[in-house]
């Protein structure tokens, strides 16, 4: 599975004759006493992203006729393991990390905003042949000053960071010349650590992004954008600022490179991030099985989509010769810059 945000909402809404509570990022909805046949668990799950999925339109699927592609395959006759098969399927034509079928027999989890391109990232190869197995850790982050300047590794924001523990690492970072942030290989986790790391570098509250809400059963029914705001923290950054990317960067760390790509001082180097913007709900089906499912939409301040990912501003990428060989092209090419 992936990892999931949360801490971004608290709300109550009224949608049809489901009563919904959000709390962090998941959400459990309930049909009326579904059957728990194939056809109906089938027809529950159809329907449930039918109804709450919210990127319908801005992927252009035709979920009706995903449903008759599907629904063909199933049979009352056969097995749960058959039946996960084609749910997890159907969910597959999605194309979104966020969406997933768990069960006691195995997850489906759509992987391929990453797993079919480059890889980028060998963690190894930057201790050994970059950081020359010498820095320091505060939390979760991995960091190091060297020639003035400075580097932050953060793995996943599901690890949670405390104000105290940023300080640490910021006091040593605020003097050098330039910040290198790498964010690679994070696939999310929880909102409140990519905003408290993101308001280390701003001065004053900041619109970073909006969120559609659905509000009906339609694909198109949505709230109005909902801005999200983040404050400023103390001490803030302002010198130039690398932003590592690439495709496995997804969910709660694409909201984090969406924020910094607003930033003057800021370059995203690397590849575009794996997307996944919106916030992930889950749904109990009538035979126990559990879906996830992307429930909301994230907007950038322009109002523009970032589902599918975030360009950088300099385009790298790493070779399976210079991964051989040791070498981070990404990593180097943010030194260069801020050298």
């Amino acid at each position: 599975m992936k990892e999931l945000k949360s801490g971004k909402y608290f709300f109550i809404l009224l949608a049809g004759f489901h009563f919904i509570i959000l709390t962090g990022c998941k959400k459990v909805l309930n049909l009326k006493e579904p059957g728990s046949d194939n056809f109906s668990v089938f027809n529950e799950a159809w329907t449930a992203i039918d109804k709450h999925y919210a990127l319908f339109e801005i992927k252009g699927i035709n979920w009706n006729s995903i449903y008759d592609q599907y629904h063909s395959q199933v049979t009352n006759n056969i097995t749960d393991k058959e039946l996960f098969i084609e749910i997890g399927n159907m969910f597959q034509t999605l194309k979104d990390g966020h969406v997933s079928l768990i069960t006691s027999i195995d997850t489906s989890t759509y992987d391929g905003f990453y797993t079919t391109f480059p890889s980028d990232f060998n963690f190894k190869n930057i201790v050994t042949n970059y950081l020359k197995n010498d820095y320091k850790t505060s939390g979760p982050l991995v960091y190091k000053v060297e020639n003035n300047i400075g580097y932050i590794y953060y793995s996943s924001f599901e690890k949670d960071i405390t104000d105290e523990q940023l300080d640490v690492v910021m006091n040593e970072m605020i003097a050098t010349k330039g910040l290198i942030i790498d964010v690679r290989n994070n696939q999310g986790g929880k909102s409140k650590n990519a905003d408290g790391l993101f308001k280390r570098f701003i001065s004053q509250k900041r619109l970073v992004k909006f969120e559609l809400i659905k509000k009906g059963p339609g694909h198109s029914d949505f709230l109005d954008p909902q801005p999200y705001y983040i404050n400023a923290g103390n001490n803030y950054y302002k010198n130039p600022v690398c932003v590592l990317v690439n495709r496995s960067c997804f969910s709660a760390c694409n909201d984090f490179i969406l924020y910094m790509s607003g930033l003057t001082n800021v370059q995203l180097i690397g590849d575009q991030s794996g997307g996944g913007g919106g916030i992930p709900y889950n749904y109990i089906l009538a035979n126990g099985w559990k879906i996830q499912y992307t429930g909301t939409v994230t907007l950038s301040p322009e109002k523009t989509s970032i589902e599918n990912g975030i360009a950088p501003d300099v385009p790298v990428v790493i070779t399976p010769i210079d991964e051989a060989n040791g070498k981070d092209p990404i990593l180097e090419k943010a030194i260069e810059l801020l050298q």
